[in-house]
């Protein structure tokens, strides 16, 4: 029986597509079909083809003689809408990729009109066996940027603009040009995109100058300019500090009555002390810890900005405008402002302060036995930086007096039992150091240092994840609606090809274990440090990103079901929404409730904002090292592989952490061939390959967009860490005859 209502859809849907085919599973994804539609479609599209209704190709489905839409047409009601990801024409290849939520689709450079990188668009999408395939840019939806930061040059007379993000790939010209600003950083307003077929170049006006490319401020400024980060507060805002006006010296009881201060439990003689990078300011957590016979009593005291900053206040709907604070070399830009973040509520010592404070009491395996949470004004005693814990832990000479000392090794010691219950649950432990600079008195950089995870930072992470969770689950089970921290489960075809991949490299991937154990296993496996260099970043991309959510779903990394943000109200407007919860849900003191769709919206900027914090400070990194590397220009030094492509090596550099690219067009050798499984390059003509690990000696040869690097011709200095030799085409085409050979014993076997 033919459904005629499907029927109706499906001619409806050939007849006002802008292809002039679609294929099956096209079909299917556009008219979203079940699998009981999907069996009728099949009967349908058979009817239809035997009525001569359509007709089919092994391009797909199609009426007779159909021809596609001319693009004045109105656009097809199957466009779906995608941000433009043009990080592959950034490298000179002629294609780029569309992101959406059906998947990520390939479009060619000549299918782009004239989007940019960041843009939204709409896409006609094509689909291979129902997943995301190749796609064609129909409309551009929005501008990710209507100025520009980024250099003036001067090239044969002419004046051009060239963007500090090489992902926007095309030169700009420039109106009105001047000669007195070549070699200067400038902001752009893009006046004419440009046409893309046409050969024509996208066209703009300098609207301001902010100061030398190359001067560490002015780059850092370039980068502001370019995600259009707010570097001052709204004068409403402002004249809101007024309240505030009469703090000082860090005394609630110049803003506060007595009665909020009677009301709480007062810690102020329980010893307390902060651990914070050295050169933090704002202290928004602080530590308590008694030892007692049955284990130990744990207090984490958050700072209370919540009963500072409002639902409904300007100071509120300004940090969600911003989402969270952005840090940056030698500079920030705060979510809250100074008053707030650096002094009202920043936990500084010999200051009362009002705090959201969770209890925590353990046995002495590091079970927890009890928790609660109350507001409470605390006095910290101690401000201490992590690299002055790890001095003590490491036994060197420190002045601390005996009662922090102890306090100190008591919490090592819990942090410990932590540690080992996060990882037989699953935790997922990457060893990814951050890169610290060090600067010269006229602000450029001087030295790069890796930070190590010590045990100082552990202690602080395990303290802060016993809050968070606890928090989560205390909201699961008696708030209507919350904000989650959430990483959902990878994806099973993104395991596939790492498993694949790590097998060539003598590491091994096992299914048959929970997936958390299995990575742990991955990870533990790893022979030497190289392993981790090269590995843990691979493993790391192959999982989804962690974002809020106001859905409830567990956070994978962390092995942990509940979790949510708290602990850094001062710096993330997830912690801050999630203190306003707690005071209406688990506090019961005060506060609005929020209802789903605020929370949802929160959850959305706050995931939103914190890729912008993300890129922009990767984009600051990037100009520093860039910046530091134009005085190496000749120098040598050694690297290892961390990642290969079909067109060059990325190499990272033992002396400096930092990372170059070498083409492989430039090797005088011949052509290279990419073993896309392997992560390998092998030169059919001399049988010398290239592969992940590997050890080379070479030269800084340019610094533009990125950092270009020679290989040296010494063949000793070329060190493979693993042995294992790659196939040629010979050994290739040999191994699949034997396996073809093996395939015909086994039938004939059979067949006997």
């Amino acid at each position: 029986m033919i459904n005629n209502d499907l029927k109706t859809q499906i001619i409806s849907l050939l007849q006002s597509s802008i292809s002039k085919h679609l294929s099956y599973d096209e079909i299917c994804h556009i008219l979203e079909l079940g699998k009981a539609d999907k069996r009728q479609l099949k009967e349908i599209l058979s009817y239809l083809l035997k009525s001569n209704t359509i007709t089919k190709s092994k391009h797909g489905y199609a009426f007779p003689n159909k021809r596609a839409v001319k693009p004045s047409s109105p656009l097809s009601p199957r466009l779906i809408e995608g941000i433009l990801d043009a990080t592959p024409l950034s490298r000179n290849l002629s294609f780029a990729f569309v992101k959406t939520p059906d998947g990520d689709f390939y479009v060619d450079a000549e299918d782009t009109l004239d989007a940019y990188h960041g843009d939204s668009v709409l896409i006609e999408p094509y689909f291979k066996r129902g997943k995301a395939d190749y796609c064609q840019i129909r409309k551009l939806v929005k501008r990710a940027n209507e100025a520009l930061a980024g250099d003036v040059q001067y090239r044969d007379g002419k004046c051009y603009f060239v963007c500090s993000n090489p992902k926007i790939h095309n030169w700009f010209d420039v109106m009105d040009p001047d000669p007195e600003l070549d070699g200067m950083k400038v902001i752009l307003s893009v006046t004419n995109w440009g046409n893309r077929q046409l050969s024509k170049q996208p066209v703009g006006r300098i609207t301001e100058v902010l100061g030398k490319s190359g001067n560490p401020e002015v780059e850092v400024l370039a980068v502001i300019r370019q995600y259009q980060l707010p570097l001052e507060f709204p004068e409403a805002v402002v004249k809101e500090l007024e309240q505030f006006a009469a703090f000082q010296d860090g005394d609630p009881s110049k803003v506060l009555e007595d009665s909020e201060l009677k009301r709480r439990k007062d810690l102020r003689n329980l010893f307390t002390f902060t651990i914070d990078p050295a050169s933090a300011k704002d202290f928004d957590d602080a530590i308590s810890i008694i030892n007692t016979s049955q284990g130990w009593q744990l207090y984490v005291h958050i700072a209370d900005v919540a009963h500072y900053v409002k639902i409904g206040s300007h100071l509120f709907d300004e940090a969600v405008k911003r989402g969270n604070s952005y840090y940056f070399p030698k500079r920030v830009i705060p979510m809250l402002p100074e008053l707030i973040s650096n002094r009202l509520c920043s936990l500084r010592p010999e200051e009362d302060k009002l705090c959201m404070t969770v209890f925590t009491e353990f046995d002495r395996k590091g079970k927890i036995t009890k928790q609660s949470m109350f507001e409470s004004i605390i006095r910290s005693d101690f401000r201490l930086a992590y690299h002055e814990v790890d001095e003590l832990f490491e036994g060197r000479e420190c002045n601390f007096p005996e009662e922090l000392r102890n306090a100190l090794h008591q919490s090592r010691m819990l942090s410990k039992l932590m540690t080992a219950r996060r990882m037989e649950a699953g935790y997922i432990f990457f060893d990814l150091p951050e890169i610290e600079y060090e600067y010269d008195e006229e602000g450029f950089i001087h030295q790069f240092n890796l930070a190590e995870e010590t045990d100082s930072h552990k202690l602080i992470e395990n303290f802060m994840l016993i809050a968070n969770e606890f928090v989560a689950k205390k909201l699961i089970s008696i708030a209507p609606n919350s904000l989650y921290r959430i990483h959902e489960d990878p994806d099973v075809r993104k395991l596939d090809k790492l498993a694949t991949l790590v097998e060539n490299y003598g590491l091994f991937l096992r299914r048959d274990l929970d997936l958390n154990k299995s990575l742990q296993e991955l990870l533990y496996s790893m022979p030497s440090k190289d392993y981790h260099i090269v590995f843990d970043r691979m493993i790391l991309r192959s999982l989804k990103k962690a974002k809020y959510s106001s859905e409830h779903i567990r956070h994978f990394g962390l092995a942990i079901e509940d979790y949510t943000h708290f602990t850094s109200p001062i710096r993330r407007l997830c912690d801050l929404v999630v203190h306003h919860l707690c005071k209406v849900h688990i506090i019961k003191s005060s506060g609005i409730k929020l209802s789903q769709e605020q929370i949802k919206h929160y959850a959305e900027v706050a995931s939103e904002k914190e890729i912008v914090a993300d890129e922009s400070e990767r984009d600051v990194q990037r100009v520093y090292n860039l910046t530091y590397m134009k005085n190496k220009i000749g120098q040598t030094y050694h690297g290892i592989v961390i990642s290969i492509s079909s067109s060059s090596l990325i190499i990272r550099l033992e002396e400096i952490p930092i990372t170059g690219v070498y083409k492989l067009v430039s090797d005088r050798n011949g052509r290279w061939r990419f073993q896309d499984q392997e992560m390998r390059v092998l030169n059919d003509k001399t049988s010398y390959y290239y592969q992940l690990m590997d050890k080379v000696k070479v030269q800084i040869m340019q610094v533009s967009d990125d950092i270009y690097l020679e290989l040296s011709q010494d063949k000793d200095a070329h060190q493979h860490i693993y042995q294992k030799v790659p196939m040629t085409r010979q050994s290739q085409k040999q191994r699949s005859n034997e396996k073809r050979k093996r395939i015909n014993q086994i039938r004939t076997g059979r067949k006997k």
